[in-house]
């Protein structure tokens, strides 16, 4: 699965959640959907370039004026993430061929290495060449940002208020993620983050054939409740699902999209089994399913 990209320290979490309300009331974005992003940039006094520093033209022209040696650097700088902040320019470049949802995160995500107070006047730092940020520090400063950029665009609990009062289920996150403008895979997450069912989000890997096993999904993440965490922990699923896997009948396989309810069981730390149920959601990039406990516990 991949690593951690999300959680803080909860002074960290204070820091960041201070900032995030700061900009939603600068860019008067509470109530108003989908969330005004551009409205956030421009109360951040951030651009998003015009021509990214993704862009083939782009990439060209910085190898005439720097070299073939520099080309290789920056693909292999480009090839790790999707968004950049230039903190002298106060100008973003977001990676173009990702979906709208996406770049819509990825802006607020580089935002935050703007408003966070810390980072930006480290950012600038780094960028005079002045020094660099320990691993440790940058694997820090991007869940800061992600965190910040979550919080900015479900406008703080906004996305809970509107969603936990309805029945459970996987149209109720696909809805409010619309809502809010969000992907479905950022909304999916948001939905299970802070509910009070025994529930999670499990995105996988696009399914594979294989002929001997029939399909088989990589389990990416699992984003768990706060009760799911406590008796099940993230653990509690390998980390590729088959068709034998309570949780292989859950997922859309081709031409289908969306599966219907399935039950299925599942063991808690303490090895002793529950009854789940899942739906799951097939996009391109992924599939997303949502499992909740039959029983909660009160």
């Amino acid at each position: 699965m991949k690593p951690d990209d999300s959680s803080l320290a909860s002074e960290q979490f204070t820091t960041v959640h201070r900032s995030a309300l700061d900009l939603l009331n600068r860019g008067a974005a509470w109530g108003r959907f989908p969330t005004p992003v551009d409205d956030l940039m421009d109360a951040a006094e951030l651009q998003v370039a015009p021509i990214s520093a993704f862009d083939e033209g782009s990439i060209r022209r910085y190898v005439r004026e720097f070299g073939q040696r520099a080309e290789h650097l920056l693909r292999r700088a480009l090839d790790k993430v999707l968004g950049v902040f230039d903190v002298h320019a106060d100008m973003v470049h977001i990676d173009p061929t990702v979906t709208a949802g996406k770049q819509t995160f990825l802006k607020l995500h580089e935002a935050g290495h703007k408003e966070l107070p810390h980072q930006r006047g480290l950012y600038r730092w780094i960028q005079d060449g002045a020094s660099f940020l320990s691993p440790d520090t940058a694997e820090l400063f991007e869940r800061e940002a992600n965190v910040f950029a979550r919080l900015v665009l479900f406008q703080n609990d906004g996305f809970i208020e509107r969603t936990i009062d309805e029945p459970f289920g996987i149209k109720v996150p696909m809805n409010a993620a619309k809502q809010f403008g969000s992907s479905l895979y950022a909304g999916f997450r948001e939905y299970v983050r802070c509910h009070h069912k025994t529930c999670a989000a499990v995105i996988l890997e696009p399914s594979v054939f294989c002929p001997e096993r029939g399909f088989i999904a990589q389990v990416r993440r699992i984003e768990p409740s706060p009760g799911f965490r406590r008796q099940f922990g993230i653990r509690s699923l390998p980390n590729e699902i088959t068709p034998l896997h309570g949780l292989g009948a859950c997922i859309p396989i081709a031409p289908q999209r969306m599966s219907k309810p399935q039950s299925f069981a599942l063991s808690d730390l303490n090895d002793e089994q529950h009854e789940f149920v899942g739906e799951g959601f097939r996009t391109p990039y992924q599939t997303l399913v949502l499992i909740h406990a039959v029983a909660t516990p009160r």
